[in-house]
């Protein structure tokens, strides 16, 4: 069932804690309109239907009273907001809207030359030394043994037959000889005997003989060897050198530049917007 706002009389439903015209608190309303029902209910019944409609005249006059001081109280309260509201926004707009100029240094990335040494290979000829082998014939002295015919005194014996002259005899047989023949005859004394004629004897003759004997002796002989001469060669290695080169390089460098900023929070701002009070930075 609909009800009306003590205050200002607007209809109002039964759920609503607040007007939504002038903005009271029903529910205190209410509580304070029935509080003087119930005075009023306590006062003796001999009252008069006149004063019932006195005061049932005074209560709308009453609530007519109310709703106009409500509703002017209404209008200044919405004047109150919006100069609030417009005073919000100039701060705001004070507070936010004003910039400054700020330098600003930044890290700026750029491409630059830089020169750089290098170790570089290359290939060089080198002479070195080495003993290389190769054949030969040496001669050299050895010791053998030859045969040699080495000379020597010896003694040689032969018989030689010696006869006594015609019509004479060995009378005696000499040393070392002996009779090999004999002839009968007369000797001197007139003996009639075998008488030695011829004898034979033994003669040892110095003589030189030679024999082989087994003697050391030097000699010269060859034979291959295998002997060394120190030779220069060549070869290629790898030695390296310094070299000079450029290469590409990104850097970086801190440029100063101007920065538009929030004069009083110094966030950074897309506009350029200085009041004569703010000096930039």
């Amino acid at each position: 069932m609909p009800k009306f706002c003590p205050n200002c009389g607007e209809s109002i439903s039964d759920k609503v804690k607040f007007c939504p015209e002038c903005g009271v608190v029903i529910d205190s309303l209410i509580q304070k309109f029935d509080q003087s029902q119930v005075i009023e209910d306590n006062t003796p019944k001999t009252e008069t239907y006149d004063k019932k409609i006195k005061d049932s005249d005074n209560k709308e006059q009453k609530i007519v009273s109310l709703k106009k001081k409500s509703i002017l109280i209404k209008h200044k309260s919405d004047i109150f907001i919006l100069l609030g509201v417009c005073i919000f926004l100039i701060v705001v707009f004070l507070l936010l809207a004003p910039t400054k100029t700020i330098i600003n240094n930044v890290e700026v990335v750029y491409t630059d030359t830089e020169t750089y040494s290098e170790k570089e290979p290359y290939e060089v000829q080198e002479a070195y030394q080495e003993q290389e082998p190769y054949q030969s014939v040496e001669t050299y002295t050895d010791t053998v043994p030859v045969p040699v015919s080495v000379p020597y005194q010896d003694t040689e014996n032969s018989y030689q037959s010696y006869d006594a002259p015609s019509g004479k005899y060995y009378s005696s047989i000499p040393s070392g000889c002996t009779c090999t023949s004999n002839r009968y005859q007369y000797d001197e004394d007139g003996n009639y005997g075998a008488l030695c004629v011829q004898v034979s004897c033994l003669i040892s003759t110095p003589v030189t003989k030679y024999r082989t004997e087994m003697q050391q002796e030097s000699v010269q002989k060859e034979r291959p060897v295998t002997k060394y001469r120190t030779i220069t060669k060549y070869r290629n290695v790898t030695q390296y050198r310094d070299v000079l080169k450029t290469r590409e390089v990104l850097k970086t460098r801190i440029d100063p530049q101007p920065l538009e900023v929030n004069w009083l929070l110094g966030f950074k701002t897309p506009y350029k917007f200085h009041l004569p009070f703010i000096s930039g930075g």
